[in-house]
């Protein structure tokens, strides 16, 4: 760590901001291929194919982006953390649609990037809800939308943390407040057009 004594002239500046530069560039092209990957992968889900390869591609470029961390941690936490996000958004989605998501993730990110990850997935939810609707599968849906109304009583106690740790969280929020509600609404439309329809049959 750096103290007072430590020596700092204008070319050791013009040295480490040179430097930087370079490796900004390495680090958003990474996290890039993370974000791609991380999306297909969720892609995948909603197509109701398999988003492991794409899973595990997007695992294997973060694992590239952590590594620079220790030594350029004043690029990495602000130019990794929508990376981090989205790739907790598609291992979270994942777990939950194999019914294996306990709250937690054995990923080495942010807690930032875990909880704003965690919120967008809400979304999410709402497009798997729609379609499992449009199926006619009632009881999925009805599952799905009880853990995002779960999802958002237990971020609710992140909100009144400063936006500069919580990037973004009161908006996502506000926007999965009004995913939820929606989604109920789509959910009655449904049931009520399914009972029309079994009343039609039975004339």
């Amino acid at each position: 760590m750096s103290s007072y004594r430590d020596k700092l002239d204008l070319e050791s500046c013009r040295e480490r901001l040179k430097d930087l530069e370079t490796v900004r560039e390495e680090i958003l092209k990474i996290a890039r291929e993370v974000r791609i990957n991380a999306t297909k992968a969720i892609a995948s889900i909603h197509a109701r194919k398999s988003p492991e390869n794409f899973i595990d591609a997007a695992v294997e470029c973060f694992k590239k982006l952590k590594s620079y961390e220790p030594r350029f941690p004043e690029l990495y936490h602000p130019l990794a953390h929508d990376a981090e996000q989205e790739l907790v958004e598609a291992m979270v989605l994942r777990d939950i649609i194999e019914k294996r998501f306990d709250f937690s993730i054995t990923l080495n990110v942010k807690p930032s990037a875990f909880v704003t990850g965690l919120a967008d997935v809400i979304g999410e939810l709402r497009r798997y809800v729609l379609t499992c609707l449009i199926g006619g599968d009632f009881e999925e849906s009805r599952n799905f939308m009880e853990l995002m109304e779960e999802i958002y009583a237990n971020l609710l106690q992140f909100v009144e943390l400063p936006d500069k740790l919580v990037p973004g969280l009161r908006r996502k929020l506000d926007v999965a407040r009004s995913a939820i509600e929606r989604t109920k609404s789509d959910y009655i439309a449904a049931k009520v057009a399914r009972f029309h329809e079994s009343l039609g049959r039975n004339r």
